[in-house]
Protein backbone atom coordinates (compact mmCIF):
# COMPACT_ATOMS: atom_id res chain seq x y z
CA UNK A 1 0.00 0.00 0.00
CA UNK A 2 2.78 2.32 0.90
CA UNK A 3 5.88 0.88 -1.02
CA UNK A 4 5.96 4.28 -3.27
CA UNK A 5 7.32 5.78 0.14
CA UNK A 6 9.58 3.33 0.92
CA UNK A 7 12.53 4.62 -0.93
CA UNK A 8 13.35 8.30 0.23
CA UNK A 9 14.91 10.82 -2.58
CA UNK A 10 16.56 13.03 0.41
CA UNK A 11 19.57 11.61 2.70
CA UNK A 12 21.14 9.59 0.32
CA UNK A 13 24.50 10.50 0.67
CA UNK A 14 28.13 8.75 1.55
CA UNK A 15 29.55 8.99 5.04
CA UNK A 16 32.66 10.36 6.00
CA UNK A 17 34.15 8.85 9.59
CA UNK A 18 37.83 9.91 10.41
CA UNK A 19 38.20 11.74 6.77
CA UNK A 20 37.37 8.51 5.16
CA UNK A 21 34.33 7.32 3.28
CA UNK A 22 33.04 4.50 5.47
CA UNK A 23 30.05 3.71 3.61
CA UNK A 24 26.84 5.23 2.36
CA UNK A 25 23.33 5.55 3.72
CA UNK A 26 19.84 6.00 2.49
CA UNK A 27 16.40 6.42 4.22
CA UNK A 28 13.51 4.30 4.42
CA UNK A 29 9.74 4.74 5.14
CA UNK A 30 7.81 2.08 6.63
CA UNK A 31 5.56 0.49 4.27
CA UNK A 32 2.86 0.05 6.35
CA UNK A 33 -0.13 2.18 7.90
CA UNK A 34 1.01 1.80 11.15
CA UNK A 35 4.89 1.54 13.27
CA UNK A 36 5.63 -1.83 14.68
CA UNK A 37 8.78 -2.82 16.73
CA UNK A 38 12.04 -3.30 15.18
CA UNK A 39 11.52 -6.98 16.03
CA UNK A 40 9.27 -7.08 13.83
CA UNK A 41 11.29 -6.31 10.93
CA UNK A 42 12.11 -10.19 8.86
CA UNK A 43 14.41 -8.74 6.44
CA UNK A 44 15.53 -5.38 4.66
CA UNK A 45 17.12 -5.54 1.63
CA UNK A 46 19.18 -3.23 -0.34
CA UNK A 47 20.67 -2.77 -3.92
CA UNK A 48 22.43 0.10 -5.71
CA UNK A 49 22.60 -0.40 -9.43
CA UNK A 50 22.10 -3.72 -9.34
CA UNK A 51 24.77 -4.54 -6.37
CA UNK A 52 23.16 -6.57 -3.41
CA UNK A 53 24.78 -5.61 -0.10
CA UNK A 54 25.38 -7.60 2.78
CA UNK A 55 23.11 -7.61 5.97
CA UNK A 56 26.49 -7.95 7.75
CA UNK A 57 27.45 -4.22 6.65
CA UNK A 58 24.06 -2.99 7.59
CA UNK A 59 22.78 -0.36 10.59
CA UNK A 60 19.67 0.74 10.90
CA UNK A 61 18.48 3.76 12.98
CA UNK A 62 15.43 5.29 14.11
CA UNK A 63 14.69 8.10 15.84
CA UNK A 64 15.63 5.82 19.65
CA UNK A 65 18.29 4.32 18.88
CA UNK A 66 20.81 2.70 15.75
CA UNK A 67 21.03 -1.32 15.60
CA UNK A 68 23.44 -3.88 13.69
CA UNK A 69 21.08 -5.43 11.44
CA UNK A 70 21.69 -8.83 12.90
CA UNK A 71 20.15 -7.30 16.11
CA UNK A 72 17.31 -6.42 14.77
CA UNK A 73 15.17 -9.48 15.80
CA UNK A 74 15.89 -8.72 19.75
CA UNK A 75 15.44 -4.65 19.51
CA UNK A 76 11.71 -4.78 21.15
CA UNK A 77 11.32 -1.53 22.56
CA UNK A 78 12.21 0.79 19.84
CA UNK A 79 10.01 1.31 16.69
CA UNK A 80 9.85 2.34 13.37
CA UNK A 81 6.74 4.66 13.01
CA UNK A 82 4.59 5.76 10.27
CA UNK A 83 6.10 8.48 8.55
CA UNK A 84 9.36 7.97 10.35
CA UNK A 85 12.12 8.12 8.15
CA UNK A 86 14.81 5.52 9.02
CA UNK A 87 18.67 5.72 7.95
CA UNK A 88 20.05 2.36 6.60
CA UNK A 89 23.63 3.07 6.79
CA UNK A 90 25.91 0.17 4.41
CA UNK A 91 29.36 -0.24 5.16
CA UNK A 92 31.27 0.23 2.03
CA UNK A 93 34.77 1.63 1.92
CA UNK A 94 34.59 4.54 -0.45
CA UNK A 95 31.29 4.45 -0.33
CA UNK A 96 29.03 5.00 -3.86
CA UNK A 97 30.22 7.49 -6.85
CA UNK A 98 28.83 10.87 -7.59
CA UNK A 99 25.83 11.13 -9.64
CA UNK A 100 22.32 9.57 -9.97
CA UNK A 101 21.66 5.65 -9.01
CA UNK A 102 19.29 3.03 -8.96
CA UNK A 103 18.22 2.46 -5.29
CA UNK A 104 15.74 -0.55 -5.05
CA UNK A 105 14.68 -1.52 -1.74
CA UNK A 106 12.58 -4.39 -0.30
CA UNK A 107 11.20 -3.79 3.46
CA UNK A 108 9.44 -7.37 4.90
CA UNK A 109 7.46 -6.95 8.11
CA UNK A 110 5.70 -9.41 10.30
CA UNK A 111 2.56 -8.21 11.37
CA UNK A 112 0.58 -9.57 14.43
CA UNK A 113 -2.45 -10.13 12.89
CA UNK A 114 -1.51 -11.27 9.29
CA UNK A 115 -0.99 -14.63 7.59
CA UNK A 116 1.46 -13.29 5.54
CA UNK A 117 3.67 -10.89 5.82
CA UNK A 118 3.28 -7.39 4.65
CA UNK A 119 6.35 -6.51 1.78
CA UNK A 120 7.25 -3.04 0.18
CA UNK A 121 9.39 -3.20 -2.81
CA UNK A 122 10.33 0.03 -4.62
CA UNK A 123 13.00 1.27 -6.53
CA UNK A 124 13.69 5.24 -7.34
CA UNK A 125 16.82 6.78 -9.39
CA UNK A 126 18.17 9.17 -6.63
CA UNK A 127 21.11 11.52 -7.10
CA UNK A 128 23.84 11.42 -4.35
CA UNK A 129 23.91 14.49 -1.91
CA UNK A 130 26.76 16.20 -0.61
CA UNK A 131 28.39 13.85 1.84
CA UNK A 132 27.72 13.29 6.01
CA UNK A 133 31.04 14.01 7.53
CA UNK A 134 31.04 12.42 11.37
CA UNK A 135 33.22 13.89 13.88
Amino acid sequence: MFEQYLVCEDGFRNVVEDGQVAGFEVKLRIPYYRGVALSLINSIDLEVDDISFSHDDMVFSVETGSFPYHELSTVINNRWEFGEKATLFIKKTGGLEAGTHKVHAVVNLRISYLPWPNIGDDTKQITLEEDRILA
